[in-house]
């Protein structure tokens, strides 16, 4: 088991990346003190995922003397991270005996909906309640549990209802990553190119490098790759914790255009999928601008369709109309301007707002038609 820390401001938490780990759930978290056996544990995760592993974080957590350990199923898929579902999990929550008389620790056992509508539950409830992220996807491992960012989407965009409530332990079991389908693996791998396309390029030739054995969740390459993208997001996550100091709109590469794709589908590719045709489009958007040469773009691209993902896509309910559309409604834009995250080279990015959308379109058409 190797263990990060994350210093936020508002919380240091540590995060335990290992193999066959999961059933030393309850001994982690009473080692840290965050687990009270007089509390109730409500254990928010999916039909698929708790079907495989919510019996081994009970056991864990009654080996420590915990009596009230109650399960709660968001269904699968991203549509479910909605306002509906976030109510119904109050709601059950709320009617959870031990919980009208003491404060619950929420455990997230999943993805990325059931950890982001998890986390927003538990910051909202009673103000606030502790929550234990044990991530069972490689998109999880990589960045979504890291970090503190909890939301939930609206018909006109993702995560446009949210808060900063960070974890107070993150664990990822890379054993948990056997049970998920190919899809999910590449949607978790455009996450982890992500941080070295913008930040991190020797991450990124490693990347490059061993991309075959990731997809194949090789567990010495994984677990390099796992392990640099948790330090990457725990440092931009202690120097930019609420996300106004201008770092830690970095980790948004891709996300713009990608945010709009997969919103304007109705959520029918994954969320990697839509990043890896943003993250495409937000490179060509660096060459029109002259910000970095076209051979970054090709590498990019390369690696993407490496690893099995999509540089652009052709569907009729999408084009460029509709994402800029879209877009516009996104949480990123500021002051009316529009605002990117940007390559100057490879590990290196910037910020330009204010981008022509003239500019924008001709690169919104290329990657959507």
């Amino acid at each position: 088991m190797e263990k990060l820390t994350v210093n936020a401001p508002s919380r240091v938490y540590d995060i335990l990346i290992g193999s066959d780990i999961l059933d030393d759930l309850g001994t982690a978290l009473l080692q840290r003190n965050i687990l009270d056996i007089r509390r109730p544990v409500a254990v928010l995760t999916s039909p698929r995922i708790g079907a495989h592993y919510f019996d081994s974080v009970r056991l864990s957590l009654e080996k420590q003397g915990v009596k009230d350990v109650e399960r709660y199923d968001i269904p699968d898929g991203e549509e479910h991270k909605c306002i509906c579902q976030y109510g119904e999990t109050l709601d059950w929550l709320s009617n959870l005996p031990g919980a009208r008389n003491m404060t619950p620790l929420v455990i997230t056992l999943g993805g990325g909906v059931v950890g982001d509508l998890g986390g927003f539950v538990a910051h909202t409830f009673k103000r606030g309640v502790p929550f234990v992220q044990v991530t069972t996807t490689l998109l999880g491992v990589v960045d979504c549990s890291v970090g503190g960012k909890v939301a939930v989407n609206l018909p006109a965009g993702k995560n446009l209802v949210g808060a900063f409530h960070q974890p107070s332990m993150v664990m990822a079991d890379m054993d948990c990553l056997n049970t998920l389908p190919m899809s999910e693996i590449r949607s978790g791998m455009a996450e982890a190119i992500k941080y070295g396309a913008a930040l991190d390029i020797g991450l990124f030739e490693l990347i490059e490098k061993n991309i075959k054995q990731l997809l194949r969740l090789e567990k010495k390459s994984l677990a390099k790759v796992a392990r640099k993208c948790c330090e990457i997001k725990a440092d931009v996550v202690a120097r930019d914790e609420l996300d106004d100091k201008g770092l830690r709109v970095s980790l948004n590469f891709g996300h713009t255009v990608g945010h709009a794709i997969e919103n304007a589908c109705g959520y029918a590719f994954t969320h990697g999928e839509c990043v890896a045709i943003g993250m495409a489009a937000a490179a060509r958007l660096s060459v029109r601008l002259r910000l970095c040469q076209w051979k970054v773009v090709e590498r990019l691209e390369n690696l993407l369709i490496a690893a099995g993902l999509p540089v652009d896509c052709r569907d009729e309910k999408l084009g460029a109309n509709t994402i800029l559309r879209v877009m516009q409604q996104d949480k990123k834009w500021i002051g009316g301007k529009n605002r990117f995250v940007l390559l100057t080279g490879l590990g290196s990015w910037k910020t330009v707002e204010g981008v022509d959308m003239g500019t924008v379109r001709q690169v919104v058409k290329e990657v959507v038609g």
